[in-house]
Formats: C-alpha cells, structure tokens, sequence
C-alpha cells in the first residue's frame, strides 16, 4: 500500500510543536512571576489555615506544566522523524513511524485525531495570550463605590480618625516599617493574611486555566492539519491516537484552574472581611467608650437628648452632639462589624470547602 505523505506539512507541523513547546515555557514564567511557591506570602493564621496546601498546590502545577512542555518537544521531535525517515524510504516508514508515538493512556480506548476531526475555534492566536495581568476581584472599582458608601460614617467616628492620625504619624516616623500600608490593617494582617497578594494568585490560576484550554485547541487543530497531510497507515493512527490523549490531558486542566482560582479569591475574600471586621469592631468599642464617658448609652438616649439642647449650655451642647455623633457611629461601627464577619464567614466556608484534585499530565 501506498501512502502518500507531504512531509513539508508534517516538518511544519514539528515546528509548531516546538513553539508550543516555548509558549508552555512562557506560562512557567507567568506562574513563576505571579504565584510565589513558597508559604511565606501568605503570612496570616487564617490564610495558613485556609491554604494550607499551597506549596503542594505550586508543586503540581509546576510539575504539570513541565510535563507540558516535555511532550510538546517529543512531539516536535517525533514529527520531525516521521518526515526524516518518509522522505528516506517511504516503505520502511510506514511501520517504524508508530514506534515513535507512545500511548500516553494505556488504560483508555481512544479516538484517533484525524482529517476530519473538528477544528477548535480559538480565542487567541497563540495560546500566551491567556496569560493577561491577573486582577484582584477586590480592588473592582465599583465595589471599592460600594464598600466607601457603606463606611462613611468612619469619618464621624473619633476611634477612625484617631487611628489614622496615629498611622499618619508611624508613616513619618517609620515609613518602610508597613511599605506605606495602613498601620491597622498591616497588623490585622498579621492575623488575616495578605488578602491583594492571595487574590492575584487566585486570577493567575484562572488564566494559567485558560492556557490550557486555548493550548487543547491549538493541538487539536495542529493534529488535524498534519494528518490532512498523513492519512493512513498504522503511524497515522497511532499519532492520532496520541494527539487526542495528548489534547484530552490539556483539555482537562481549566476545571482544575478554576478551582484553585475560587480557592484563593474566596481565601482572599476572608482574610479582608475579617481584617475589616477587626477593626470595625475596634472604633465600635472605642466610640460606645466615648459615647458612655459623654453620659449616652444608646443612639436612641442620645436622640432623645438633642431634643433637650434648647435649655442647655453650649457647651453643653457641643458635648451632646458628639456624644450623639459617637454613639451613632458605634452603631454603626457594629453593623459594619457583622456584615465583615458575614463575608469573611462566608468565604471561610466556600474557600475551605474547595477540594483541589489535579489531573495528571502525562510524562513524554
């Protein structure tokens, strides 16, 4: 039998291989730049708790992208051999090209890739171009509307503004002592976790996710675009069968991404809402304090004394009214407190319960 190969189609073949190769090289980069593998930057008790796999977590994408890159170069290099030993002896090619083609999944029975396997449509012309900037879900502008509309009565509050006149004061006197950070929320931190650092990990999963997805569809178009060009023969269905396993592996690694990436936004997530929590609770105290020194126990006592202020002194005045603004904004300050631990409660639970089970990439 006959079989007709245009082994230039094949060598191109090889060579897009070998850039996919390079791409997977550049994803390694991004993990490197966006996702530290060690424990330390997310330093916090909760966040320790919460991801406490982290390092396990790193470990494997770091093996599975390896893994990656390994079995888009023996693809280059498989390919490449295919169009050696075609245009060397056509007839002895046909049997010895299936050697070069492992099966990367003994235990499946699959389909070949061929000619007429569907093409992917692709959102990118190469798949780094998932690999965009990650992007923290909680610096989204119109939550940062939402959330300043909720807290503005921190600026009625005396514990607020004493706490920032003391951060202001630290910032001159120690300024690298927090890197230009909140003192308050540096030191909640310490027990929370840095939530802006777990929350860019958790996007870069994401689009390490969608590399994956845009790098199965490129290898399912490369395979078919080859075999258009390589149509029979025991070699033809034994690449085909390693492409589609090969397509499949890549196939299977967004949900696994995309897992990780709620993992770490709902971690995220929790670690703000409890240090936000802490330190509403802190001006609630602080605030009922003043308000109970100034002679007012409750919002509704202290409404019902500026109804008095007529026949009082104005000094006395005075001191109603901030009593008043004081216990408003401790009231305040509590209802902030249980939204916090409402969000930060709830994210606890979603991040925790967010199992991460990797699939295995084959090892070329």
């Amino acid at each position: 039998m006959t079989i007709e190969v245009d082994t230039s189609v094949v060598r191109g073949g090889a060579e897009a291989s070998g850039e996919l190769a390079s791409d997977v090289n550049r994803a390694l980069e991004y993990f490197d730049s966006h996702i530290d593998k060690s424990q330390s930057w997310v330093a916090g008790e909760l966040m320790n708790w919460l991801l406490a796999e982290h390092s396990s977590f790193a470990a494997s994408v770091e093996s599975g992208l390896l893994r990656s890159k390994s079995l888009m170069a023996a693809t280059q290099g498989a390919l490449n051999d295919v169009a050696q030993r075609f245009d060397e002896n056509e007839y002895d090619a046909q049997v010895t090209v299936r050697d070069l083609f492992g099966d990367l999944d003994p235990t499946a029975v699959t389909t070949p890739i061929d000619a007429d396997t569907a093409r992917q449509s692709l959102a990118f012309d190469s798949p780094v171009g998932a690999l965009v900037a990650p992007e923290s879900s909680l610096a989204d502008p119109a939550f940062q509307v939402v959330w300043g509309i909720l807290t503005w009565p921190d600026y009625l509050s005396l514990s607020f503004l004493t706490r920032k006149l003391i951060n202001g004061a630290i910032q001159l006197v120690q300024p690298g002592w927090t890197g230009g950070q909140d003192v308050f929320e540096f030191l909640a931190q310490k027990l929370s976790g840095d939530w802006d650092k777990v929350a860019l990990a958790g996007s870069a999963f994401g689009h390490v996710g969608d590399f994956f997805d845009e790098l199965a569809g490129t290898v399912q178009n490369l395979a078919v675009g080859v075999f258009a060009s390589w149509t029979s023969g025991e070699g033809a269905d034994q690449a085909g069968e390693y492409f589609a396993e090969l397509v499949a592996a890549f196939a299977a690694q967004p949900d696994v991404y995309s897992d990780l990436e709620t993992k770490y936004t709902n971690a995220a997530w929790a670690a703000y809402g409890a240090c936000q929590a802490m330190l509403s609770a802190l001006d609630a105290l602080v605030d009922a304090i003043i308000a109970a020194a100034m002679g007012v126990s409750s919002v509704a006592e202290a409404v019902a004394a500026l109804f008095t202020l007529g026949g009082m002194a104005p000094a006395a005045i005075v001191t109603a009214v901030i009593a008043a603004v004081q216990a408003f904004s401790s009231a305040w300050g509590v209802m902030m407190t249980a939204t916090s631990t409402a969000i930060a409660a709830g994210a606890v639970i979603g991040s925790a319960t967010t199992t991460i089970e990797f699939v295995s990439i084959p090892e070329a």
